[in-house]
C-alpha cells in the first residue's frame, strides 16, 4: 500500500509537526509513505527529523503533479490551509481517484468553510476533516486520528 501526503506553503506552524506525525502513523499502518511538498515545506520537514529517524521520503510537489497517474497511490492525505492547497488537493484527488483525506484548517472559521466548499464543489469524494487551528497541531491531530480510523 502506498500513501501520498501533500504539503504546500508552510505558513502555519501546525503543518510541519503534523506532517511528520501523519507520515509516522501511516508508515506504522503499513503504508509506503511519500511526502510531496514545495521546497520550503520540504526543508522544514527535513529539519524536523535531523537524525533521519523517520526515514522521510520527500519529493517535489509540482514535479509530482506532472508525473502521477491513477492507481499510483492507495491513500492521499492533503493539508489544506490556503486556497492554493485546496486546488492542489482537488487536482491530485481527481488524478489519483483513490481514498483521500483533506485535513482542512485555518485560524479563521470562514476560511475553513471556504476551503471545505472548494473541495465539495469539485465533486471530490474525500473525507473532509475540518477544524479551526493554526499554531496548535493538537486539533488537527485529533481530527486526523478519527479520520484515518475509517480507512483501517
Amino acid at each position: 500500500m502506498k500513501a501520498l501526503i501533500l504539503l504546500g506553503c508552510p505558513e502555519t506552524p501546525a503543518q510541519t509537526p503534523m506532517a511528520v506525525y501523519v507520515f509516522n502513523k501511516l508508515t506504522k499502518m503499513g503504508y509506503d509513505t511519500t511526502i510531496a511538498a514545495n521546497p520550503a515545506a520540504s526543508k522544514l520537514v527535513k529539519i524536523s527529523d535531523p537524525e533521519g529517524l523517520y526515514n522521510l521520503n520527500l519529493i517535489d510537489l509540482e514535479r509530482t503533479l506532472g508525473e502521477i497517474n491513477e492507481g499510483d497511490y492507495d491513500l492521499l492525505v492533503g493539508f489544506v490551509h490556503k486556497d492554493a492547497a485546496a486546488s492542489f488537493f482537488v487536482t491530485f484527488d481527481q488524478i489519483l481517484n483513490t481514498k483521500s483525506i483533506a485535513l482542512v484548517f485555518s485560524r479563521d472559521a470562514d476560511e475553513v468553510a471556504e476551503f471545505v466548499n472548494m473541495i465539495e464543489e469539485s465533486g471530490s469524494k474525500a473525507l473532509i476533516s475540518a477544524v479551526r487551528a493554526f499554531h496548535n497541531p493538537s486539533p488537527i491531530k485529533v481530527k486526523f486520528d478519527k479520520a484515518i480510523k475509517e480507512f483501517e
